[in-house]
């Protein structure tokens, strides 16, 4: 892949990404969980991330799609969790349309 079509995958990821990281710290904002309770409820499912390194990964959204599932799981997220990060996607695209 060019440098170019980088450029254009990376401007056309960011909605989603911006999206999944806001649906992750409403979670857990509304859940009263801190990264070093999310970082222990992970280590009880057998995955080790550090604090530090959610807090890094969550703000720049650069996790995997496992490590997204895991996350949502320990936070109780329902099954609308897809369809509401869909939704802030598609504002957020809408909005970048606009400008």
């Amino acid at each position: 892949m060019d440098q170019k079509q980088s450029l254009e995958n990376h401007r056309a990821l960011n909605p989603y990404k911006q999206a999944i990281a806001r649906y992750v710290r409403a979670a857990m904002a509304l859940k009263g969980v801190r990264y070093n309770d999310l970082a222990s409820a992970l280590a009880d499912k057998g995955i080790a991330v550090t604090p530090e390194n959610l807090r890094s990964k969550v703000s720049k959204c650069m996790f995997s799609a496992d490590l997204l599932v895991a996350i949502l799981d320990v936070l109780d997220a329902d099954e609308k969790a897809l369809p509401d990060i869909l939704r802030q996607t598609r504002e957020l695209q809408s909005e970048d349309a606009g400008n």
